[in-house]
C-alpha cells in the first residue's frame, strides 16, 4: 500500500504494507508552482545574483529529486545571505538543505542544520519560520523513533502558527501529529488530529492536501479493520482527484483500494483496482507505485491461494523493482554530473581570479626589484613557488582522501543495497517458489523429486540469508549495539577467549547512518581478530562512552603485545582496513601496547 506521507516534511516510516516513498517524490502532491523550472532558470539567467530567484530554483530542483544540484544552489545562497545580513533568506535556505539531508536519513545533519536557522531566527524573533523549523525537527525525531520529543515539537511549531494566525501551518501541525500517534498505536487521537487537519484544509479549499488527509484517515481506518470506512475515505480521495486531475494521486489511491480488497480476500477488485492504478502509473512514469501495485496484487492472490498467479505478480514486482532501483541510479548520476559542471567552472573562476592576482603580484614584484635588486627578488619568486607547491601538494592530498572516502561509502552502501536486495527480492521469490512446490507433494504420500526440489530450495535459501549476512551482519538489523553483543556473544561461545562489552544505556539509544553501522562494526570485528590471532589474548574488554561530541571506542586486551611504534610498517591488510575505516569516520586512533602486557586501542569518533 502507498503510504502518503503525514505532512510535506515528514519522512515515511516503517509501517506493515507501507511502500517507501522519499518525500521529495511525495511533494508532487503539492500544489503547482507558479512558475515552473525553466522559467526560474530563464529568469536567473538574466539576474544571477537574485537570491529570491536562487531559492525557488532550489525548492523546484528538490521537487523533481535533484539533490545535488539543488544543495550546490542552497549552499550558494546560504554563503550569499550570510555575507548581505540577509536573515529571512539565510534561514529559508537552511530549511530547505535541513529537510533535504533528512531525506537523504542524514539526521544528525539536518538537527545541525536546523539549530543553526533556530538561532537565527530566534535573534530577529520570526515566529513563522521558527514554527517550520520545529516542524521540521518534529520530523527528525519520528525517525529516531522518539516520538514524545516529536509531539513536542509539533506543539511548539503549533502554537507559535496560532500567535501568527497561520491556520494552514497549524492544520500541517495537527497533520504532523497525526502521524504520530500513528506510529504510538493511538489510532483514535491519530483520525482526530487528521480530520482536524482536514477541515482547515478544505476550509481553505486546498486540494492537495485535503486527499492527502482523506488518505491518512483511510489508512488508519484499515489498522483499525474498520474496512468499510476506509474504503469511504478512499473513495473520498479518488472523486477529488479526479476533480483536480491529479494522476500521482489517482495511482496512488486506487492502488490503496486494491490493497484494501487485497486484505478482504477480494481477488477480484483487488486486481481491477490495482490494473486502474498501473494503467495511471505507467502513463505519468511513477514506477515507484507500479511496483507497489504489483506488490499488493500479489499479496492478494496469494490470500485466495492461487499462487501462481502470486507468483507471476511478485516476479513483475521484482522486474519493476530493480527498473526503478537503475531510473533512480540514472538520475543521480545526472545529478552528479551537473554537481561536477558547476564545481568546474566556479573552479575555472577562481583560476582565472589567481591568474590576475599573480599577474599583479609580479606587476608589484617588479617595483620592488627595482628597489632591493635582484637578490631580494629572486628570494621572493624562490618563496612563492614552494608556497605554490605546498599548496598544490595539499590540495593532492585532499583529493586522494576524498576519493578514498567516496570509494568505501560507495562500497559500504552498495553492499546493504545488495544484501537487501538479496534478502527482500530473491529470497521471497524462492520462499514463493517452495510454496509453489509443497501443492505438488501428495498428502499420503512423498515423491522423491519432490523433496529433492524442496530440499534443493532450502539449501537455496540459505545460501542467499549466508551471502547477505556476509554483505551485512544480521544483527545490524537490529542497531550496531546489539550486533556488537551478538559478535562477543559468538567469540565467548567458541571458547579460548572472553569478550566483555560495556555500554552505558543513553549511548544505546543512539542511531548511526547504517554505512557508518557497518563500517564501526568491521573495525571491531577485525580488532578482535588482531587481539585472538596474533596477541593471543584470553580476556579483552571493549568499553563505549561519550567524551564531550566524540563516540570513544576503547578495546583492551590481555595478550602478548607488540611495538606499538613500528604499526605503520606492517604489511598486514587488518590495520591498513581498520585505519581507512576509522578514516572514512573522520576518527582518530590510539594504540598502546607493550611485550607481555597487553595492547589498549582507543577510536575516537566525532558527531555525537
Amino acid at each position: 500500500m502507498v503510504k502518503f506521507p503525514g505532512s510535506f516534511h515528514v519522512k515515511p516510516l516503517v509501517l506493515a504494507l507501507a511502500l517507501f516513498i522519499s518525500p521529495l517524490l511525495g511533494l508532487a502532491q503539492m500544489p503547482p508552482a507558479a512558475k515552473t523550472l525553466p522559467q526560474i532558470l530563464s529568469e536567473l539567467q538574466k539576474q544571477p545574483d537574485n537570491l529570491s530567484l536562487k531559492l525557488e530554483a532550489a525548492k523546484a530542483y528538490l521537487k523533481k529529486g535533484s539533490t545535488d544540484t539543488a544543495g550546490v544552489l542552497l549552499n550558494e545562497i546560504i554563503l550569499a545571505a550570510k555575507q548581505t545580513n540577509n536573515a529571512k533568506t539565510f534561514i529559508q535556505a537552511n530549511i530547505s538543505l535541513g529537510r533535504m539531508y533528512a531525506d537523504k536519513g542524514e539526521n544528525v545533519k539536518s538537527l545541525e542544520i536546523y539549530q543553526k536557522a533556530l538561532h537565527t531566527a530566534d535573534d530577529i524573533g520570526d515566529k513563522t519560520l521558527t514554527a517550520h523549523i520545529y516542524k521540521g525537527i518534529g520530523a527528525i525525531y519520528i525517525s529516531w523513533k522518539k516520538f514524545e520529543e516529536a509531539l513536542g515539537y509539533y506543539e511548539k511549531a503549533e502554537k507559535l502558527a496560532l500567535e501568527v494566525n497561520e491556520e494552514e501551518l497549524a492544520a500541517d501541525c495537527q497533520n504532523n501529529k497525526g502521524t504520530v500517534y500513528e506510529q504510538q498505536l493511538k489510532y483514535d487521537k491519530a483520525i482526530i488530529a487528521y480530520k482536524n487537519a482536514l477541515d482547515v484544509y478544505t476550509k481553505k479549499n486546498i486540494p492537495a492536501k485535503i486527499a492527502m488527509a482523506l488518505s491518512n484517515v483511510a489508512i488508519v481506518y484499515k489498522f483499525q479493520k474498520d474496512y468499510a470506512a476506509s474504503l469511504q475515505y478512499n473513495f473520498k480521495a479518488i472523486d477529488l482527484s479526479l476533480k483536480t486531475g491529479d494522476e500521482w494521486m489517482m495511482a496512488a489511491t486506487y492502488n490503496n483500494i486494491g490493497n484494501l480488497y487485497g486484505e478482504l480476500g477480494d481477488f477480484t477488485n483487488a486486481k481491477l483496482y490495482c490494473e486502474k492504478s498501473i494503467a495511471i502509473a505507467t502513463k505519468i512514469n511513477a514506477i515507484e507505485i507500479v511496483e507497489s501495485a504489483y506488490d499488493s496484487m500479489g499479496d492478494a492472490a496469494a490470500k485466495v491461494g492461487n499462487y501462481k498467479s502470486a507468483f507471476e505478480y511478485h516476479k513483475l514486482y521484482a522486474l519493476t523493482k530493480d527498473k526503478f532501483i537503475n531510473l533512480d541510479n540514472t538520475r543521480q548520476l545526472s545529478e552528479l554530473n551537473v554537481k561536477f559542471e558547476t564545481e568546474r567552472k566556479q573552479k575555472l573562476i577562481q583560476q582565472q581570479q589567481f591568474e590576475i592576482s599573480r599577474k599583479n603580484y609580479w606587476l608589484f614584484g617588479s617595483v620592488i626589484l627595482l628597489i632591493l635588486g635582484v637578490s631580494l627578488a629572486f628570494l621572493i619568486i624562490r618563496k612563492n613557488k614552494y608556497k605554490q607547491e605546498k599548496r598544490l601538494q595539499a590540495e593532492v592530498f585532499k583529493q586522494q582522501e576524498i576519493t578514498t572516502k567516496s570509494l568505501f561509502e560507495g562500497e559500504q552502501k552498495e553492499r546493504i543495497r545488495i544484501a537487501r536486495d538479496l534478502h527482500d527480492s530473491i529470497g521471497q521469490m524462492l520462499s514463493v517458489i517452495k510454496m509453489n512446490i509443497s501443492v505438488l507433494q501428495p498428502q499420503d504420500a512423498e515423491v522423491p523429486a519432490v523433496n529433492n526440489a524442496l530440499n534443493l530450495v532450502d539449501k537455496t535459501i540459505n545460501e542467499v540469508r549466508h551471502i547477505s549476512h556476509n554483505l551485512i551482519p544480521e544483527g545490524l538489523s537490529f542497531g550496531l549495539f546489539a550486533a556488537l553483543e551478538d559478535l562477543c556473544q559468538k567469540v565467548n561461545s567458541a571458547g579460548g577467549t572472553e569478550v566483555m562489552l560495556n555500554v552505558p544505556e543513553d549511548i544505546r539509544q543512539y542511531q548511526f547512518a547504517k554505512p557508518n553501522e557497518l563500517s564501526i562494526y568491521r573495525i571491531v570485528q577485525e580488532v578482535l581478530n588482531n587481539m585472538m590471532k596474533h596477541a593471543q589474548a584470553t580476556h579483552i574488554d571493549i568499553d563505549i562512552v561519550q567524551k564531550e561530541s566524540n563516540l570513544t571506542l576503547s578495546i583492551k586486551d590481555n595478550g602478548k603485545g607488540f611495538d606499538a611504534s613500528k604499526i605503520d610498517e606492517s604489511k598486514g591488510i587488518g590495520w591498513k582496513n581498520i585505519a581507512a575505516r576509522v578514516n572514512l569516520l573522520d576518527g582518530k586512533m590510539q594504540v598502546q601496547s607493550e611485550q607481555l602486557k597487553g595492547t589498549q586501542i582507543e577510536i575516537f569518533i566525532p558527531g555525537m
